[in-house]
């Protein structure tokens, strides 16, 4: 499946032209984070009329829209006037706000509980889209989509329901970090007739051999002649199993609080969490000023320390090129960014279930390339 053109729009997001002679177009996704794009051409009139900074960037067969960050025009003897424009996806808007809730010169932590997508939602909201204390904070082109309506609930290390509270956290960075924690993920992605971005929250498909949602297994290996280039990792570097977390207080008047795994001797590794913003004050539905139990703020603190080590883990990955041109699976139509899937390698006998965490494409003179990494 080729990458035929893009699609450019300017700043009300109405196509002004579209791009179908660039030398190469990159287009890179990740499941968690923020993707980025490239494109590469000719600096014709109409090619630097088009890839201006702040314009937008589509595609028929691909959700996510790009916006133009920064452009290059080159010139030299054997190639001629080139330019290069280059953008992440729009989600990253939301890198321009941080969670805080001002009540005069106090700001008041953000606590919340419940349904994980519901609380991403809401945090995205009133940061960016309908922010009470200060409208200027709110970004009029975005707002929230239709939900999945995902079942995940926010719970501590033991599984029970639980609450979080964050201050001042950047609302990308935050809201990426608790969805990963859950396996889900958010873009950013347009909606035609009313030019809005909106911004939705996903997971992917179990595609897996073992899956049990009734889906066609999808398998890469190298005697599938689906995989042309692949590579097995196995890294416990930053591999943590217990955290010691400070919560508010100096000295010996600190709170301390303590989460660990089954691990002991030499398979125990712990680190530190200096959980010192999360308050034990709040102000209720009356404005009166509260203080949370010894019991709420341990748990106010674990489940903070459980994101913390969330990506602290082993990790054990297959990353490859997957052959779409004569394979088997063809990506965005048998699998997407962030299905379950089964890679394989009988050479050293593994096999892994891992989840597609970032797709690049890229079109060029050799033709469209795929290349997938899993984890």
């Amino acid at each position: 499946m080729a990458i035929e053109y893009v699609e450019i729009r300017d700043d009300s997001r109405n196509i002004v032209g579209i791009i179908d002679t660039a030398q190469s177009i990159i287009w890179h996704s990740v499941y968690n984070g923020v993707g980025d794009f490239e494109i590469y051409a000719q600096a014709t009139e109409k090619h630097i009329g088009l890839l201006v900074a702040g314009n937008y960037v589509t595609r028929l067969d691909n959700e996510e829209i790009g916006i133009i960050e920064h452009i290059s025009v080159t010139f030299d003897v054997q190639r001629g006037r080139m330019i290069t424009a280059t953008g992440r996806f729009a989600k990253s808007i939301l890198d321009r706000r941080h969670i805080y809730n001002l009540s005069g010169k106090t700001n008041k932590a953000t606590v919340f509980s419940g349904n994980v997508e519901a609380a991403v939602r809401n945090l995205v909201y009133d940061n960016a889209i309908g922010c009470l204390f200060d409208d200027r904070r709110n970004i009029p082109i975005l707002e929230l989509g239709e939900m999945a309506n995902l079942p995940d609930i926010i719970v501590d290390e033991n599984g029970n329901a639980a609450s979080k509270q964050v201050s001042y956290d950047n609302l990308l960075t935050y809201t990426d970090s608790l969805l990963a924690e859950y396996n889900q993920a958010a873009m950013v992605v347009l909606d035609d007739d009313s030019k809005q971005l909106q911004y939705i929250v996903y997971k992917g498909a179990d595609r897996s051999t073992d899956n049990a949602e009734g889906n066609e297994p999808i398998i890469f290996s190298q005697e599938f002649d689906n995989l042309n280039e692949s590579e097995y990792t196995y890294d416990t570097t930053q591999e943590k199993t217990a955290a010691l977390i400070g919560g508010e207080g100096e000295g010996l008047d600190r709170f301390y609080s303590l989460i660990a795994g089954a691990e002991n001797g030499l398979a125990r590794r712990e680190t530190w969490v200096d959980a010192s913003s999360v308050s034990r004050k709040y102000k209720d539905e009356q404005d009166e000023e509260k203080t949370y139990t010894d019991e709420e703020y341990k748990q106010m603190l674990d489940t903070l320390a459980k994101q913390e080590l969330a990506p602290l883990v082993r990790i054990e990955t297959f990353s490859g090129s997957i052959d779409i041109t004569d394979g088997q699976f063809i990506l965005n139509k048998d699998f997407a960014l962030g299905d379950i899937v089964t890679v394989q390698d009988n050479l050293i006998g593994k096999y892994i279930n891992a989840r597609v965490y970032e797709t690049l494409e890229t079109q060029d003179e050799n033709g469209y390339t795929v290349e997938a990494i899993y984890k």
